[in-house]
């Protein structure tokens, strides 16, 4: 078998080179390559996509479609490859929990939105990529991460890929001299623009605090570190947004899990890294440009505070007008020049752009409904976390799933201000978050009933 695999990998390149195309041939033999591995081992090649994403880049492709390579191409391989592993006699049974429902009734919302709305072309290619992210992080997640072991094994490379891009967004800027274009532009090319950049590391960074709070010796000082490059990171990104959900988010996770541990010996270590992080940013001059723009939160002059209410009225208007359905999933920056005003004008006003909002979004694009759907689906994912952190007797466990919760805090925090569940790069942290919560919330269940059954079996001994 290996044999015939390594002859089909050079019948493909061979081939590339023979039609002049080496670089299509190099791509699909790294495909067969990928699918072969998603076969074998489902568990590294999620992980190989968890590092990918944030490096994939938009690529046009025949038929005017946008692809974000690698990820994309990557996410369909591997989803055909764990088909293939489902066996026709055993047929795979979507475990319980309290957040499917709630996610049915958003997807079955969504959809009869986009068919019932006036861009049915644009909302159905949107739910179909929606849907493939939520097949490859929730339900993925959710079927394989009940485990200890495994929902623990990814940890570390989570931490060092947001480590990882925090080194690569500070250095790009403090190179580049500390400016509001710099920090816009703070991890390109990969990342266009700070908003994802900075909600990709807020996700990840609760982890890494924790982490560091409950570990001791080297590990300890590793995600410390982890956590002030990220730190570092999303200051530099100059994303007001994500230091407001960070700075909400933070404090409550840090007091919940001291609580637990009924200690409070390790805030030394988090008062020290919020030090570094504000002398090292100041020693390279941007203490005061991180001052000027925290303080631009409410500016009314500000001009992107103002396009905002511009989008926010728009979303309003289209809910006004259709609050059933909305104007169609996907459908707002087409629709928005219908809705425009002329009350506040700015250089933004004529640019394609989203609501700046998702639960604008959610109004304007799916209806009432669509928004109290995902208003259901969020709490219940909260719900389910802060369970599973309270009522689970494994420390790791419980620590995994309070930053959960905290990660799933900083996005919905974060999207206030700014729509991120269209952008690819934030798709596989937040479902994989949601798909985490629910196997953690089912691990708990299931300890319990274990625990009940055990008492009642006591309780039901004879005794002597």
């Amino acid at each position: 078998m290996i044999v015939g695999l390594v002859l089909a990998e050079l019948a493909v390149l061979a081939a590339g080179f023979v039609l002049r195309q080496p670089y299509l041939g190099a791509v699909v033999a790294a495909g067969l390559v990928f699918v072969i591995l998603a076969y074998r081992s489902p568990g590294f090649a999620w992980l190989l996509v968890w590092l990918a994403a944030p490096f994939s880049v938009e690529r046009m492709i025949p038929g005017g479609h946008a692809l974000y390579l690698p990820a994309e191409p990557m996410i369909a391989l591997a989803l055909i490859a764990w088909i293939a592993r489902v066996k026709v006699s055993e047929p795979m049974r979507l475990p319980r929990s309290r957040l499917h429902a709630p996610l049915a009734v958003l997807a079955g919302i969504t959809l009869l939105s986009v068919v019932l709305g006036g861009h049915v072309a644009l909302g159905v290619k949107a739910w179909i990529v929606g849907a493939g992210y939520v097949s490859f992080a929730y339900l993925y997640c959710c079927l394989t991460q009940s485990k200890a072991p495994r929902a623990e094994r990814w940890i570390p490379w989570v931490v060092g890929a947001g480590a990882f891009w925090g080194v690569y967004g500070t250095c790009r800027v403090t190179l580049e001299g500390f400016s509001y274009h710099g920090a816009y532009g703070v991890a390109r090319p990969f990342f266009t623009e700070h908003g994802a950049y900075a909600a990709y590391l807020a996700m990840i960074l609760p982890l890494a605090v924790l982490l560091t709070l409950a570990r001791r010796g080297s590990a300890r000082i590793l995600y410390g570190g982890a956590s002030l490059l990220m730190t570092l990171g999303v200051l530099s990104s100059l994303t007001r947004a994500a230091w407001v959900s960070l700075a909400i988010v933070i404090p409550p996770t840090v007091g919940l899990w001291l609580w637990r541990q009924r200690s409070l010996k390790p805030v030394a270590w988090i008062a020290g890294l919020a030090a570094l992080a504000f002398v090292a940013l100041a020693g390279a001059g941007a203490g005061s440009l991180i001052s000027r723009h925290a303080w631009s939160v409410a500016a009314e002059s500000d001009p992107s505070n103002l396009e905002r209410l511009n989008r926010w009225a728009a979303a309003i208007e289209m809910a006004r007008d259709r609050p059933w359905l909305g104007v169609g999933f996907g459908a707002y920056e087409e629709t928005y020049p219908e809705y425009r005003r002329k009350t506040i004008v700015t250089e933004l006003a004529y640019q394609r752009m989203s609501p700046h909002s998702e639960p604008m979004r959610l109004l304007s694009e799916t209806g009432v409904p669509g928004f109290l759907a995902a208003c259901w689906f969020v709490g219940i994912a909260f719900l389910v976390g802060f369970r599973a952190f309270r009522r689970s007797p494994e420390r790791d466990a419980a620590l995994l799933s309070l930053a959960l919760v905290a990660a799933l805090g900083t996005y919905v925090v974060h999207s206030v201000f700014r729509t991120y569940i269209d952008l690819e790069k934030i798709h596989v942290p937040f479902w994989a978050t949601l798909g985490l919560l629910a196997a953690l919330g089912r691990r708990v269940d299931g300890t319990m009933r274990a625990g009940a059954r055990a008492e009642s079996a006591i309780g039901a001994a004879p005794r002597s």
